[in-house]
């Protein structure tokens, strides 16, 4: 019924030229192979050096699909069924075909950036970032809270690991920098982490996410992690800035006081030790006088005791003289004492 259909349809079967030639449709399946298929009897004339050729061709061509090039920077990890086997380096490498081998490339000595707290979009202008609240807010070691946002730069040291041991790499990295900032800024005050001592708290986060990686043998080493943002959250930013500008006012007074202490002591303390020179020098010059007067007083009274009477003479004359010595009174003598008046002119 439907050859009966198709011959309605066509007014000549594809298959009549066929039928009419001298190679019969029957013929290709004779009774002497009991069925198989025939080739000297196919319509189509297929040499067997040609198809040895082809299937020669064929196999040359699915060898060369083995050779593979790596470019300056990257590396390859050539696995068989799966399991990793070499590594390939920069220039033309080979390979078994697939699916014996396989390689997977990645650049080894491309920086790679990770943004921690925000998304950029591509640029790290603040206009454009895209604050994550779930991985900025951070609770800091005196129990305040801080908005931390930092970039990660990595590379990968060592590919067999980088892609065997880790599923999502960038997600590994994110979340193993994360785990080391909360860690570092929960045992940091928040005056330090707001402070001078960023570049500290950095490295202490780049050691840290480093010995985490390192753990889970992830094959990757981090270059650098800069902090971008750290401040308290937008809710309580000018509270915290006024408690901060009281805190610098009463910084501002202290240093002023103690500028003016580091002022008065020294003054006070030379004044005093002045004085103290000045009293040292008197009680020397005192006792010096006292001793020198002892001796000269032990001297006069040595001379005394050799001769008594010269000794009367002399004090009594020199006592008299130190007493007339100012007087307008002349005294004169010759068997006798004679007062005499000195007149002078006024």
């Amino acid at each position: 019924m439907i050859n009966k259909l198709s011959r309605q349809i066509f007014k000549k079967s594809p298959w009549d030229d066929f039928e009419e030639g001298d190679n019969n449709i029957n013929n290709i399946f004779t009774k002497s192979l009991k069925g198989h298929f025939n080739f000297r009897n196919f319509p189509f004339n297929f040499h067997s050096r040609l198809i040895v050729i082809s299937i020669l061709v064929l196999c040359v061509f699915w060898l060369a699909s083995g050779i593979y090039e790596v470019k300056e920077g990257e590396e390859a990890a050539v696995m068989r069924f799966g399991r990793f086997v070499r590594k390939g380096f920069p220039g033309l490498n080979y390979r078994l075909p697939s699916p014996l081998e396989l390689t997977i490339i990645e650049k080894v000595n491309q920086s790679r950036r990770i943004e921690v707290g925000y998304r950029s979009g591509g640029t790290r202008s603040n206009e454009n970032s895209r604050l994550i609240a779930a991985e900025s807010t951070m609770l800091t070691g005196d129990e305040n809270i801080i908005e931390l946002n930092c970039d990660v730069m990595w590379h990968i040291n060592d590919l067999e690991k980088f892609i065997f041991n880790i599923v999502n790499p960038e997600e590994c990295v994110k979340t193993a920098t994360e785990s080391a900032t909360r860690e570092v800024i929960g045992n940091t005050p928040i005056s330090s982490v707001l402070s001078n001592q960023k570049q500290e708290i950095t490295d202490k986060i780049e050691e840290l996410t480093q010995r985490i990686l390192d753990q889970y043998n992830a094959g990757v080493s981090i270059e650098k992690v800069q902090l971008l943002k750290a401040e308290p959250p937008s809710e309580v930013i000018d509270a915290y800035r006024d408690v901060q500008t009281s805190k610098a006012d009463k910084e501002r007074e202290i240093n002023q006081a103690l500028s003016y202490n580091n002022d008065i002591l020294p003054k006070a303390r030379g004044e005093a030790s002045k004085i103290l020179q000045e009293s040292e020098a008197y009680r020397q010059e005192t006792i010096s006088r006292a001793e020198g007067d002892s001796k000269r007083f032990t001297a006069i009274y040595n001379q005394y005791i050799t001769n008594k009477q010269v000794m009367r003479d002399r004090l009594y004359l020199e006592t008299l003289e130190e007493i007339l010595k100012g007087s307008n009174k002349v005294i004169m003598g010759s068997n006798g004492v004679l007062p005499h008046m000195a007149i002078q002119p006024k």
